[in-house]
């Protein structure tokens, strides 16, 4: 059986699994496509997510797994750093991703059994999509902080592009004050999480040529 270089596979794991993660993030119901609901208002949440309980179910696993696969190879892409310049920075970048992934991966699975709970009604499980927005918020503020310094490190690379390094930073920062206004202010939180949606695609793109660069570097 051939072998793969751990490289080559963290290049691949940089392209599939934010891909996976943001499909399924955009298609999960009461999100930006299927039965949009306002995350400030967790019924309608509920709602979307147990009247299409097979979908919530399906996004609720392929979210996480695509977030985990991508964090293997952002651990590389981090770790080929050692030694030079903007090592550090990454460094400190990296377990704020870690966290925002193990929050957002928590709030799949509580996901997954609001949507298996449809016998219990709504108003049983609006406490619990609460708690979910909250990880949800948290996880996007530690996110774009460490995307940001992620990408601000890669900008010191000479053999990253440094455009695409300083399009990905903006976009960390962009997410993460979307975070802290959407935590703030309720009545903004629809606004700031399309925009984080946004930012998340930007990053998603800087990935991908990240992944793809060391896909093919050996």
């Amino acid at each position: 059986m051939g072998t793969i270089s751990v490289n080559k596979l963290a290049g691949y794991s940089m392209v599939v699994g934010p891909v996976l993660a943001l499909i399924c993030y955009f298609i999960t119901p009461g999100g930006m496509f299927i039965d949009t609901a306002n995350p400030a208002a967790p019924g309608e949440v509920v709602a979307a997510i147990q009247g299409n309980a097979t979908l919530s179910a399906i996004t609720g696993i392929l979210v996480p797994v695509g977030l985990i696969v991508f964090f293997s190879g952002l651990s590389q892409f981090v770790g080929n750093m050692s030694g030079g310049s903007g090592h550090a920075i990454a460094r400190l970048g990296t377990p704020m991703v870690l966290i925002a992934i193990i929050g957002w991966v928590i709030g799949s699975g509580i996901s997954i059994g609001i949507s298996g709970g449809g016998a219990m009604g709504v108003e049983a499980f609006v406490p619990t999509q609460i708690g979910i927005t909250a990880i949800s918020t948290l996880g996007t503020i530690l996110f774009g902080v460490g995307a940001m310094l992620i990408a601000c490190a890669a900008s010191t690379r000479d053999e990253n592009n440094t455009y695409m390094a300083y399009v990905a930073s903006l976009a960390g920062i962009v997410a993460a004050v979307t975070g802290v206004i959407g935590g703030i202010s309720s009545g903004q939180l629809e606004l700031m999480t399309m925009i984080g949606g946004i930012c998340f695609l930007v990053f998603t793109i800087w990935s991908i040529i990240i992944g793809l660069a060391m896909s093919s570097s050996d």
